[in-house]
């Protein structure tokens, strides 16, 4: 009977030390992030960057600029908490140019090879051709084309990996 009650006592002990040991290996498995201010940085800098490609007097109408976005999606596989920064703007070529608005894709796609950025998505749907890279540290810069046979309409996007607002939290 004593041998049952160790032998039990010894499975709960296990038991709680390898539940100690999961909850502490969470706890490892935080990822560091940058806080949202750097994060904001960073995605100003890749915008000014791009843009730096195109010739002088085309213009962007931003029609999105959030510095506060959940990166909560069920998917996400992270912990909640979390943000991204995106910027989103509309590509607009002078009208006193020769310079077009289809020169975009081209100008950004070959200037994001040249820096070394991975092709996530080069897909090309009637009318819409999609081009998305990404940096080496998570962020990504995305092209969108629409042909609306009288005119092209272009978008041009950079968002953040998935950040805590003040960086990483403190574990406990």
């Amino acid at each position: 009977m004593a041998r049952r009650r160790a032998g039990t006592a010894l499975v709960a002990a296990m038991v709680i030390m390898l539940a100690v040991a999961g909850c502490m290996g969470k706890d490892k498995a935080l990822q560091p992030t940058e806080t949202s201010a750097q994060a904001t940085q960073r995605v100003d800098k890749l915008w000014e960057e791009a843009f730096a490609q195109l010739p002088s007097g085309v213009n962007t109408e931003r029609n999105l600029s959030l510095d506060a976005l959940s990166c909560d999606a069920p998917t996400d596989g992270g912990p909640d908490g979390r943000i991204f920064v995106e910027r989103r703007a509309q590509v607009v070529a002078p009208a006193s140019s020769s310079w077009s608005v289809t020169e975009v894709l081209p100008t950004f796609s070959a200037f994001w090879q040249r820096k070394g950025y991975k092709v996530i998505t080069d897909d090309h749907i009637v009318n819409e051709h999609r081009y998305t890279v990404q940096t080496g540290d998570g962020y990504q810069l995305m092209i969108r084309t629409y042909d609306r046979g009288d005119r092209y309409d272009v978008y041009v996007g950079v968002n953040s990996p998935c950040v805590w607002e003040f960086g990483t939290p403190d574990p406990q």
